[in-house]
Parts: C-alpha cells; sequence; structure tokens
C-alpha cells in the first residue's frame, strides 16, 4: 500500500461504543485543540488553504519536518510562494493545522455502522475499529511518522501530540467501563491502566511497523491486536 490522503479519521477504538461519545467529552475535545487561524470566508479563499494544507501533507511526508519548505509548498500547491503567508504565518502553523485536519479525520473514520455497532461480539467490535485504525494510519503513514518525529522538535506538535493520546486513552477508558457494566469485562480490570497500555500497544505497533516498512499483512495485524486487546480486557475470542 503507499501513502494517500485519508479525509476522515482518529483511531477508531475511540468510537468503537456509541456510549463513549458524549456532549461533555466533545465539549473537552473542543477545548483542548489549540487555536488557528479562522478559515477564509470566501469559497475561492478556502479552495486555495486547502490546496496547501493538501501540498503540506505530500511535502511533510516526503521531506520530514525539518526539511520541508515553504517554497517547496507552494509550488506544490501551484500558488505564488507569497501567497502562502495570507493563510499561514509559517511552516510550524501550517504543519499543525495539517496535524489538526489529520487528526479529526482519524475520528471521522471511526463513526457510523462499521465501527459504532452495537451488533456482533465485544470481539467483532475491537475487531472491526483495530482494522479501521491501522488502515487510516498505514495510507497516511508517511504524515503520521513526520508527526511522531515533529513532537520531539516542537513544543506544540509536542502537545498536540499529548491531547491526542490523552483523549483516546479518556475514550477506551469510558468504553472499558461501559462494557465492565454489560458484564463483558471483569470489574477487576482497571480501566485506565489497561486504556493506556492498550492504546499504546495498538499505536506503537503501527508506528513502528510504517516507520520501517514491516511486511506485515493488515488483516492479520488487525486480528493479532484485537485477540492480545480480548485477551487483556478477558473477552473471549473466537
Amino acid at each position: 500500500m503507499r501513502c494517500h490522503t485519508l479525509r476522515r479519521g482518529r483511531n477508531a477504538w475511540e468510537r468503537c461504543d456509541p456510549m463513549t461519545e458524549t456532549a461533555e467529552s466533545a465539549a473537552t475535545d473542543a477545548a483542548a485543540t489549540p487555536a488557528r487561524r479562522a478559515v477564509p470566508a470566501t469559497a475561492r479563499g478556502r479552495r486555495s488553504r486547502q490546496a496547501l494544507l493538501d501540498a503540506a501533507r505530500v511535502v511533510f511526508a516526503r521531506d520530514g519536518f525539518t526539511n520541508a519548505r515553504i517554497t517547496d509548498i507552494s509550488d506544490e500547491a501551484g500558488v505564488a510562494h507569497g501567497s502562502f503567508y495570507t493563510y499561514f504565518k509559517s511552516k510550524d502553523e501550517i504543519f499543525l493545522a495539517l496535524i489538526e485536519e489529520l487528526e479529526e479525520d482519524l475520528r471521522v473514520s471511526g463513526d457510523g455502522e462499521r465501527a459504532g455497532a452495537t451488533d456482533g461480539s465485544a470481539y467483532a467490535r475491537i475487531l472491526r475499529a483495530n482494522t479501521d485504525y491501522l488502515t487510516a494510519y498505514h495510507d497516511n503513514r508517511g504524515i503520521m511518522v513526520v508527526w511522531e518525529q515533529a513532537a520531539t522538535l516542537n513544543e506544540e506538535v509536542a502537545e498536540l501530540r499529548s491531547q491526542a493520546s490523552e483523549r483516546a486513552v479518556a475514550r477506551i477508558v469510558r468504553s472499558i467501563e461501559h462494557m465492565q457494566t454489560a458484564g463483558d469485562v471483569p470489574a477487576a480490570i482497571d480501566a485506565r491502566y489497561a486504556a493506556t497500555a492498550l492504546t499504546g500497544m495498538v499505536s506503537n505497533f503501527a508506528y513502528r511497523w510504517c516507520l520501517r516498512d514491516e511486511d506485515f499483512e493488515l488483516d492479520k495485524a488487525a486480528e493479532q491486536l484485537s485477540r492480545l486487546w480480548a485477551n487483556a480486557l478477558g473477552i473471549p475470542t473466537p
């Protein structure tokens, strides 16, 4: 599989259970999102801004955070170099905007019938969600790897990465607690410890897979990680 633009998604397991997304959690997410410049009011302005974001996705994935240049982003977008500054004041700002867009894409990829369905076993829902997450990560592997690396170089990127992780853990905590109420997960499991460990397992696997271009098969990776996840929570597997 080659890297291409995904226009939807965040960790799909965050939406695995429809009970996990509440008005309170949505408000918390919105408050935690770093401020960005306002999106242009005109359709032409929005198209130009989006063209720069799409170009930045290509350039950052290709050249990395450090070597990416504003001139290369402008050239990729097919706009005059000076036009860049109409929408973004720096390379750092467009990277932050790109990551916020990607994070929203990754969240939405977990919505709908596939990840939010309540039919099927708890294991089947975990498998569907992990498959969605790994697919989204691998399809966007160039920029996802750069995001991880840029977090070591830029404080704002690091904060964005930390907030995304915290929100993911919080959602999984609520999912586990809901499954405990339903009797699918033993009460002895500490939801916060489990959520932190399991989300870390899946995200670290995805990062190492894409960074090293390992020859893993997506379906098998999702199945193996889901079995480990289910076994850790005491959920029966096929």
